[in-house]
């Protein structure tokens, strides 16, 4: 009898597993498109969704951290009311990717970006212990996967953002164009990121525009228009 009960239930259960399972697929699908071009609204229904349906899974934890990061970029810190809900993007990005059991190459660049966006609101005090932090992150994300965009990514993000006079800046161009060297195409159904690449190619051209090397920044954002020719940002980018 208690057989025949286990079976009804699971009979009866399957369908609204199977369309919470299709709805995490569509979430996931929908993260992955996430750029800095998303519109406020739609960025906002991923990241309530994700909330209002947590789960443990490593891709579902990693694309709901990555969401409350690229949500930051919304807010000016310039006004005090939107500083403060920047801040709360990191502290939640932060908080979500705490709860990955094992780190990888992948979260530990995200986690590295978002340590390196909390600096903005770290006592000036504690900066250079928070800094070097960052940078051990973006490190370690390189040993752990030499073949990831977004862990040399995130390196050079730390160093670009690093003052000459703290020895920053020495490896900016290097990691950047390790970067885009090491740019893929993941398959169509695959949960794994693919961001990345298009931000260092624009991190590079700033970089290089303002170390007054034009020609190289030139050659760079030719290339960027021809690899991303929909990309309005470099359509749009004044040397």
């Amino acid at each position: 009898m208690k057989k025949i009960l286990f079976l009804l239930m699971a009979t009866l259960l399957l369908p609204t597993l199977i369309r919470a399972q299709g709805s995490m697929e569509n979430i996931l699908h929908e993260a992955q498109k996430i750029t800095w071009k998303t519109p406020k609204d739609s960025l906002q229904k991923i990241i309530n969704y994700m909330n209002n349906h947590p789960s443990n899974d490593y891709h579902y934890l990693y694309w709901n951290a990555y969401a409350h990061y690229m949500e930051y970029f919304n807010y000016k810190l310039a006004i005090p009311s939107e500083e403060k809900k920047a801040k709360n993007c990191l502290e939640q990005a932060s908080k979500i990717l705490s709860k990955i059991t094992k780190s990888n190459s992948e979260s530990l660049a995200l986690q590295s970006l978002i340590e390196g966006l909390k600096l903005n609101f770290t006592n000036v005090f504690l900066l250079p212990i928070k800094a070097g932090k960052v940078g051990k992150l973006a490190e370690r994300a390189i040993d752990l996967n030499p073949k990831n965009p977004r862990a040399y990514y995130a390196l050079a993000i730390y160093d670009f953002y690093t003052p000459k006079m703290y020895g920053g800046r020495k490896v900016v161009e290097s990691n950047l164009v390790k970067a885009i060297s090491l740019s893929s195409t993941i398959p169509e159904n695959s949960k794994e990121p693919n961001w990345g690449i298009s931000e260092s190619y624009l991190f590079l051209i700033r970089f290089y525009k303002e170390e007054n090397q034009k020609n190289k920044a030139q050659q760079y954002l030719q290339e960027a228009k021809n690899k991303f020719p929909e990309n309005t940002i470099f359509l749009q980018y004044k040397l």
